[in-house]
């Protein structure tokens, strides 16, 4: 783990023991800031979005919102989840929505200590990525004199795939959705699913806001593809693709969707 950086933490259990344990062990750890602790969903999310930290240690079972529902709930910046949990059910829809962590009951401080430097690794790639890619830009705006935000034909019509020996490229035009996997993301078109070794963030600056949305932190998807709108329940919808393809959309980004489509 990177010991320059510091890392802001949330704490959220509904139980007052469970918050203790968590403080003790992450307090030895270090360099974490404790900068907020919370035992139910929905102060965590108001913490969540007032201090805007790096990490959440969150419970799944708590009351009002629980641990998941906060997650699909953030706006960005999105801080990294880890669960920690006496359930574990949870596990795979918690890394279906890009957990970076899942701990079950009781645990050790080993264990705490394997999930935050999990969780700085992480932070510290993605960082040394945006500052490669900042600095590329700011290089490309000295020698093409670019304005300070890019007009439409400066985003990208295709999407550059390396492998050894070889540079393939996919076309933005036939790009069906675009989803989340791991440190990667893979490009969906008609038949084809390819792995792209590029950020969603990247990709969703990269992409003409016109043509494409991200619906969810795991999905962007093409709006020309969108064929229906499904509302499962007040906390749950979906889109439909042309080719049949759901997704789900988060409740923080549903509003804005339903503007682009103009609902």
């Amino acid at each position: 783990m990177n010991t320059t950086n510091r890392y802001k933490v949330i704490l959220v259990d509904d139980e007052v023991e469970a918050l203790k344990r968590l403080h003790l062990f992450l307090g030895k750890v270090g360099p974490l800031d404790i900068v907020g602790s919370y035992q139910n969903g929905v102060e965590a999310l108001d913490g969540i979005q007032k201090n805007r930290p790096d990490i959440v240690f969150i419970d799944i079972e708590m009351p009002e919102m629980n641990g998941l529902e906060v997650l699909q709930n953030c706006s960005p910046p999105y801080p990294y989840f880890v669960f920690v949990t006496a359930y574990d059910a949870y596990a795979v829809e918690a890394f279906e929505k890009n957990a970076v962590d899942y701990i079950l009951k009781p645990y050790s401080k080993e264990r705490i200590e394997q999930a935050v430097h999990r969780a700085t690794d992480i932070i510290e790639k993605e960082r040394l990525a945006k500052n490669a890619e900042n600095y590329k830009n700011l290089l490309l705006s000295f020698s093409e004199r670019k304005p300070a935000f890019p007009d439409n034909d400066t985003y990208v019509k295709r999407i550059a795939v390396k492998s050894v020996g070889k540079t393939s490229f996919i076309e933005v035009k036939n790009i069906l959705w675009i989803e989340s996997s791991d440190q990667y993301v893979e490009v969906h078109t008609a038949g084809k699913t390819t792995v792209v070794r590029e950020s969603m963030d990247q990709l969703e600056q990269n992409l003409n806001p016109h043509e494409f949305f991200r619906i969810h932190r795991s999905y962007i998807v093409s709006l020309d593809q969108v064929e229906a709108l499904e509302y499962i329940d007040k906390h749950a919808s979906m889109t439909i693709l042309k080719n049949g393809k759901r997704l789900k959309i988060s409740n923080s980004r549903k509003q804005e969707f339903k503007k682009r489509m103009g609902i």
